[in-house]
């Protein structure tokens, strides 16, 4: 009986460190999506976009722009399971059109990058094209919603990328 007793309390001292801790680690595929959305925030010129990267652990700040029709924002961060990544924000303000384009760049990845590269395209708000040439799996992949939204992903020896394009109608100003 002691020894049952033993054997159970050796094993819930064990397992408790592992709950305690929580998840740790997280997968290169779910970091690569939640880039993404930074990205998806920042492309359709979200004003709380910059909150969110901080947020989200980016170290995230807005840039000098040469243009009041032009916002630019820059942020860093360890990715885990991929690698030390840049992202560079460019907002374009048109008569009649909105722009917005977001850039991650990851020039040394860790690993391999297939499942990445997979779980963007498989997300319902994308359609396209992914193929794997030699060591890198590449996508070209469309938006499913509203407006024009265009993104190129890969993963090979010489990086990780994510670009988002997004081109939408502009908003007709709210009457006061």
């Amino acid at each position: 009986m002691r020894a049952g007793l033993a054997l159970i309390l050796g094993l819930v001292l064990a397992v408790t460190p592992a709950f305690a801790q929580g998840k740790t680690k997280t997968a290169p595929a779910d970091e690569a999506v939640a880039a993404l959305e930074v990205c998806e925030a920042f492309a359709s010129r979200d004003s709380g976009a910059l909150d969110k990267a901080i947020e989200a652990g980016w170290d995230a700040y807005d840039e000098v722009s040469e243009s009041p029709f032009v916002v630019q924002y820059g942020a860093a961060r360890e990715m885990p399971g991929i690698g030390w990544a840049d992202l560079y924000v460019l907002q374009e303000g048109y008569p009649g059109t909105e722009f917005g384009y977001c850039r991650i760049d990851v020039t040394e990845p860790k690993g391999k990058g297939a499942a990445a590269i997979e779980a963007i395209a498989g997300l319902d708000r994308y359609e396209g094209d992914v193929t794997t040439e030699g060591q890198g799996t590449y996508a070209s992949l469309e938006g499913t919603g509203e407006g024009q939204t265009l993104l190129m992903t890969h993963w090979d020896e010489t990086g990780f990328v994510l670009q988002l394009t997004k081109i939408a109608p502009k908003a007709a100003p709210s009457e006061q």
